[in-house]
């Protein structure tokens, strides 16, 4: 989940929630397999385009510790939106962080919340409410690392 040479840290870093439904916006593909059309999926790159961590108490890391980090959200070489994430160490025997992201697009926002431990190349975090044209948003986001700054977003969401 979060490196420990340097301050550069490939952390969950696209937490951000792609739904940019409007034209040039994400893939978006409704139904699920059991035929119910409040499903949809979603699936966006996103980019790191800033991140810094944050030493609030011993050196190296320790309980407080953050990683923030913002990323635009890219589909067919298009900026869909951007996010804003911050991820707070809990437990530096687990090497866990508390993640808390919110991606803004112009339809609206999309929230996400949840615990990532390690470094898995592959996780997935609750999908918490939305605004706007996303208002009740529920389901789950599932991240999978591509390169150090770059992640496929995949979201399923259920309303």
């Amino acid at each position: 989940m979060f490196k420990r040479s340097g301050t550069s840290v490939a952390l969950v870093a696209g937490l951000g929630l792609a739904f940019a439904v409007a034209s040039g916006g994400p893939a978006v593909s409704s139904g699920g397999d059991d035929g119910d059309d409040r499903h949809q999926k979603i699936r966006v790159v996103s980019v790191n385009t800033e991140e810094a961590f944050v030493d609030v108490g011993e050196d190296d890391f320790s309980l407080g510790d953050e990683f923030v980090f913002s990323s635009k959200l890219m589909r067919h070489g298009k900026q869909v939106g951007h996010t804003g994430v911050v991820c707070t160490i809990t437990s530096v025997a687990n090497e866990e962080s508390q993640c808390v992201g919110t991606a803004q697009f112009r339809a609206g926002q999309i929230t996400i919340q949840g615990l990532v431990a390690g470094e898995p190349t592959t996780f997935r975090f609750p999908i918490t409410g939305g605004s706007g044209a996303y208002q009740g948003a529920e389901g789950e986001l599932k991240v999978r690392e591509l390169a150090e700054t770059r992640e496929l977003l995949t979201f399923h969401l259920t309303d």
